[in-house]
């Protein structure tokens, strides 16, 4: 995460005082292990998978992910510290142990979210889950229409382009959702970095519906966060990973802006930086978005 910082400028919003504690970010994925670097912030943990009522991580992935949003980075004196450091989390466990899951968990997390998005003032859904193309078109249907409602109730979602690049049309359900924020790895072709990923991984546009995706690129190739074993840290690659990174950059900036969904990805277009090479996708960086 010491990378990621520098690479989007978290000294910017830090020394503003922006540090996303405006914000309860919920995560829907294989759980949270409770690590130091989310002491005292994790407010409600939900298990839709087993029903278990103690947080766990099973697979690591949300544990992962939760620590590049938001992570304290007490356990390594600050140096994996994650973008929003003042957060709190809800957590959502939609997948299990292999990082599957099935739609019918997912929409039951989605209403318990409308129903309990204001008791923890909920504003941002973190989904790092990709749908594979053969599942069925009605459950496609359902799960779009569950997260556009809730998009429509205020929260606002970033979603993975999914890791199935470097082809055309190649991001994945609910990435394609065009309400949605969806985020792409701008780092998926660093022959350097590479984390075991095929070189190009990162879901690229348009979608089906000729709609350009994602709309931003953050980092998402070997980021070192917080591990579901032992209160360490691990290195993981993908548009998750990139996702999670752009989740704790919003959580950031609805410190600074009090705007609804649709606003703030608009004010979050007409600030970003074009990529080279990438024309129609913005590079996530606070220099640009805080100026």
């Amino acid at each position: 995460m010491e990378r990621v910082r520098r690479f989007i400028h978290c000294e910017i919003p830090m020394s503003e005082g922006l540090t996303g504690k405006r914000s309860t970010v919920v995560i829907f994925d294989t759980g949270l292990a409770m690590h130091p670097d989310f002491s005292g912030r994790v407010v409600s943990f939900r298990d839709f998978v087993h029903d278990q009522t103690a947080a766990y991580d099973d697979n690591g992935h949300g544990t992962h992910l939760a620590g590049i949003i938001g992570g304290s980075g007490e356990a390594s004196g600050g140096r994996y510290m994650g973008v929003a450091p003042d957060i709190n989390y809800v957590i959502c466990k939609v997948l299990d142990h292999f990082g599957n899951g099935q739609i019918e968990t997912v929409l039951r997390a989605v209403d318990w979210v409308i129903k309990n998005r204001q008791n923890y003032q909920i504003n941002l859904l973190n989904i790092s889950i990709g749908m594979l193309p053969k599942v069925d078109n009605r459950d496609q249907l359902e799960f779009v229409h569950a997260l556009q409602h809730l998009w429509d109730l205020g929260i606002f979602i970033v979603a993975a382009a999914g890791n199935n690049g470097p082809g055309v049309s190649t991001v994945t359900v609910p990435g394609t959702i065009p309400e949605l924020l969806t985020v792409g790895s701008i780092d998926d072709e660093d022959s350097v970095l590479s984390g075991g990923m095929r070189s190009g991984y990162s879901g690229r546009g348009p979608t089906k519906s000729c709609i350009t995706k994602p709309e931003v690129l953050a980092p998402g190739t070997q980021l070192i966060s917080t591990s579901h074993r032992k209160s360490g840290y691990t290195a993981k690659s993908g548009t998750s990973m990139a996702t999670a990174v752009v989740t704790g950059g919003m959580a950031v900036l609805s410190d600074a802006y009090e705007l609804p969904p649709k606003e703030l990805k608009l004010l979050l277009y007409s600030k970003l930086k074009r990529v080279r090479g990438r024309t129609d996708w913005g590079n996530f960086d606070f220099k640009s978005l805080l100026s």
